[in-house]
């Protein structure tokens, strides 16, 4: 069983790892550090207990079954096509904020190690056609190269918090304006999604609740330590001004660092760990982006058909980037704020409300609460779609 859970534990931690942490600090420096802390604690709880509740929806439903089937049994047509809508919307958000912070880091990388400089819309289409092609030759091919990626986007965030760490200022860390940090929570909530994975990792432990629940709790109880440590890192070394500027462009938070000119190593490691978060969290999306087009469009994901699927998944964001390279929080935020709210908020709970108190379903339920518990996560839910609304007409993008 210590196996099965340090397995599971790994896999919803390598899910909820990526390149929505790259946005966190640029959002909850304005709040301070103690109010930074305070929200990523939140969401994470909220993102937990929605996520216990897929799992419990997950076990009513035979093996095999995604948010399309969850949804058509219990919410209708109506709500799956509502959920694939959604599904669609959040993981083209999530490649548009890929494509805006990624290919600039892998433009610069060509020109250090090759001489070679391709610029604007070219740099673009270099980033798509590499990390596409990896996509496209399946998911052998992905597992290789992901597996040497996440080591190595361990390997730089370790040295960066290790080097950064003592240029962190206490100074910094006491300022506290609590009522910003509300308006984090939108790019929080695309940070911690791991739902997507639930289904599977149902079939691959065999329905085994008890490992299951460890899986989920302590694989995202890493990703909360260390989006803890790199806010106290951004918010401790990098001065407000300079997160701002970040902010303005459109940038991850890893560009503010190049305001430590008198660390240069710190600036590197963190283009290192952007790019690898980055990338690792793109070809999860665009692989799981591949395989629903092909399920719904009943489209074989072999051979060159595959590649048609991978062209309808990578055109899209390579399109929005090149309009509007400055798109990277504003993709995040509205990934967050609209997608993960609901499709990782309100449809668990919603399924869950369904399945307990409408279909009458036997079984262990997996978050205690009962409807009151329920009703305050829905309410949540639409709240920070509210506060995604309000961050966007404050001109917050």
């Amino acid at each position: 069983m210590f196996n099965k859970t340090v397995s599971g534990t790994l896999l919803v931690a390598g899910t909820t790892i990526g390149a929505g942490m790259l946005g966190i600090p640029l959002l909850t420096a304005k709040a301070g550090f103690l109010p930074a802390m305070g929200i990523t604690i939140l969401v994470w709880l909220f993102m937990l207990s929605t996520g216990l509740l897929f799992l419990e929806a997950t076990l009513w439903m035979h093996e095999g079954a995604n948010i399309l089937s969850m949804s058509r049994r219990f919410l209708g047509h109506t709500g799956k096509l509502a959920a694939g809508g959604m599904f669609l919307f959040l993981y083209y958000c999530l490649m548009v904020a890929y494509f805006a912070a990624g290919a600039p880091i892998f433009v610069e990388f060509l020109q250090t190690a090759f001489g070679l400089a391709p610029g604007g819309i070219s740099g673009y289409l270099a980033y798509g056609l590499v990390f596409g092609g990896v996509v496209a030759f399946g998911l052998k091919a992905i597992d290789r190269i992901n597996y040497l990626l996440m080591a190595a986007m361990f390997i730089a965030y370790f040295a960066l918090i290790g080097t950064g760490a003592k240029e962190v200022s206490a100074e910094r860390l006491r300022v506290s304006n609590w009522g910003e940090m509300i308006f984090a929570a939108p790019v929080l909530f695309s940070s911690f999604g791991f739902h997507n994975i639930i289904p599977s990792l149902v079939t691959y432990f065999n329905r085994d609740v008890k490992v299951l629940r460890k899986s989920i709790f302590f694989g995202t109880l890493i990703p909360l330590i260390i989006f803890l440590l790199w806010q106290w890192l951004i918010i401790g070394t990098v001065p407000e001004s300079a997160i701002q500027d970040a902010l303005n462009a459109g940038l991850p938070a890893t560009a503010a660092l190049q305001t430590l000119v008198n660390n240069p190593w710190v600036m590197k490691l963190g283009q290192f760990f952007a790019f690898f978060a980055l990338v690792t969290s793109m070809v999860g999306v665009a692989f799981s982006m591949v395989d629903f087009l092909g399920d719904g469009l009943k489209i074989k994901r072999t051979g060159h058909q595959r590649i048609y699927l991978c062209l309808a998944v990578f055109i899209p964001p390579f399109i929005l980037t090149s309009l509007d390279p400055k798109i990277f929080i504003t993709a995040l935020g509205f990934a967050g704020g609209f997608g993960e709210a609901f499709l990782n908020g309100l449809i668990p709970v919603s399924l869950v409300w369904v399945g307990r108190y409408i279909r009458k379903i036997d079984g262990h339920k997996q978050l205690p609460g009962g409807k009151l518990l329920l009703g305050a996560l829905f309410i949540l839910s639409l709240s920070v779609a509210a506060f995604e609304v309000a961050f966007v007409l404050m001109g917050g993008e």
